[in-house]
């Protein structure tokens, strides 16, 4: 795939903006329920760059720039906006290699991003040019990463059942989430704003909010039952986007947990989601979904 870009009979207009919270309700004559539309096609099956075996997990710098887990291919792959395409990784177990990475997480500078490997028990740093920084091990097949709004990083330490807050600045552990506070199984874990992170449990399959400190808030299953939930995102105003997996679909509540719709099918052209495990917002709106075993990265719009 030469270029990024493979757009769905829209030319090349920019996304949408999010609905705001008064249209995402209903308020009587006028209404219109809130819809998404597939709009970009990023990648397919492959080997070689620009294409993808099993991506799973995604993040977004604030330039735009997207950075995906191409997990079964061991590497990951960032892609610019004007397309231009840099690969890091190959098969192996030293610095630079990866085997099994499956989430990925960009630093708020935007210069540094981080990988973790469930098949090396590992979380490897990277400058964006390329350069081996460094490597964090002592971990049981992390599966999860994200930056929190203070700059520390959390990482789903999924074979130890916890969770691990990291201060990338100074290299030590400034807090952690563990099963006192309901954890068994963490596969997944994103943050909002508001100082939440919201953890994918694979053992209860659930989504559960807590603060920073361990406080467990709403759990999106006590409200609606998921199917292999898997990678989640938080917008600006609290609206939770979810990978159901075992329902090949996209879910998005709001911020008090309820549905607000489900979306499974991009077009008639591109057929149904095949176990989606991740999402990720741009800086401008953007909604990335891993269509993992279509072996392809969506970018979703409101209409």
């Amino acid at each position: 795939m030469s270029d990024r870009f493979d757009f769905l009979e829209i030319g090349d207009a920019p996304p949408r903006p999010l609905p705001t919270p008064a249209q995402s309700e209903s308020t009587g004559v006028g209404w219109k329920p809130l819809r998404l539309r597939a709009v970009e096609v990023i990648g397919e099956p492959g080997t070689g760059p620009g294409q993808f075996s099993a991506p799973t997990g995604l993040a977004v710098d604030r330039d735009g720039t997207l950075y995906v887990a191409d997990s079964n291919n061991h590497r990951v792959q960032r892609i610019a906006l004007n397309g231009d395409l840099k690969v890091y990784g190959r098969p192996g177990n030293a610095n630079g290699q990866m085997w099994g990475p499956l989430a990925v997480a960009v630093d708020p500078g935007g210069q540094f991003f981080y990988v973790a490997e469930q098949g090396n028990h590992r979380v490897q740093c990277f400058h964006f040019l390329g350069q081996h920084r460094g490597t964090v091990g002592g971990f049981r097949g992390p599966s999860g990463l994200a930056f929190d709004a203070d700059g520390m990083l959390w990482i789903a330490d999924t074979g130890n059942a916890r969770l691990l807050r990291l201060n990338v600045r100074t290299g030590q552990f400034i807090g952690s989430l563990d099963q006192t506070v309901g954890i068994v199984r963490p596969i997944c874990v994103s943050c909002d704003t508001a100082r939440n992170i919201y953890v994918t449990d694979g053992k209860t399959d659930d989504v559960t909010r807590y603060t920073y400190f361990g406080t467990r808030g709403q759990a999106l299953g006590e409200i609606r039952r998921l199917a292999t939930p898997r990678g989640t995102a938080v917008d600006a105003q609290g609206r939770i986007y979810l990978a159901e997996a075992g329902a090949n679909r996209l879910h998005v509540f709001d911020a008090q947990g309820q549905s607000l719709l489900t979306f499974d099918t991009p077009s008639t052209k591109l057929g149904p989601f095949r176990a989606p495990s991740s999402v990720a917002l741009g800086p401008n709106g953007e909604i990335y979904v891993a269509d993992t075993l279509n072996h392809r990265i969506l970018r979703l719009a409101w209409e």
